[in-house]
């Protein structure tokens, strides 16, 4: 079975703990299948070494990219994903910056297909309040959407439904 690259960003925590969160309902399906990167120390050229990605990154400000991944951005973009699936989750705050509600996942998706990645891992935005994003195509956010400041409560739920629907999107 292939294995998952996940890379994140973290600059409070919050994405570190949902990609471990992600990691651990994998684990229920095939323990092992993720490795964990964080793009802070992490060379970005591991991304070679998987078909699977799945790349995690918090919306900051009016939309922008949260640092580690905006330091990383040069070299993201030199890479090629031609033949890989690229799976994004986000973090974001829909009551504080409800009209950038996880722009940086715009960012990522957009990356992601100009180096010819497959996107997989779209969620619907219908169990969210916001006023815009730019990751929404649609009625759907080009991945899972994350709200630990106001919706920390749905965070495991949305999660292993996302898990599930990946394992299918992933070919697993």
């Amino acid at each position: 079975m292939a294995k998952i690259g996940l890379f994140y960003g973290s600059t409070t925590g919050n994405t570190e703990q949902d990609a471990q969160l992600i990691q651990k309902e994998f684990d229920k399906h095939q323990p092992g299948l993720v490795d964990l990167f964080n793009v802070a120390g992490d060379p970005l050229t591991k991304m070679n070494d998987y078909s699977l990605l799945i790349w995690g990154c918090s919306s900051w400000g009016a939309g922008e990219m949260q640092d580690d991944w905006d330091s990383a951005w040069k070299t993201l973009k030199t890479l090629s994903f031609a033949g890989k699936k690229v799976a994004l989750f986000g973090l974001g705050d829909s009551v504080g910056f409800s009209d950038t509600f996880q722009d940086a996942l715009a960012l990522l998706a957009e990356a992601a297909r100009k180096q010819g990645a497959e996107l997989v891992g779209m969620w619907p935005t219908d169990d969210y309040s916001f006023d815009a994003s730019a990751a929404v195509e649609g009625d759907m956010f080009v991945g899972l959407a994350l709200d630990d400041d106001n919706e920390a409560g749905k965070t495991p739920q949305r999660v292993a439904a996302w898990v599930q629907q990946l394992i299918a999107e992933f070919g697993l």
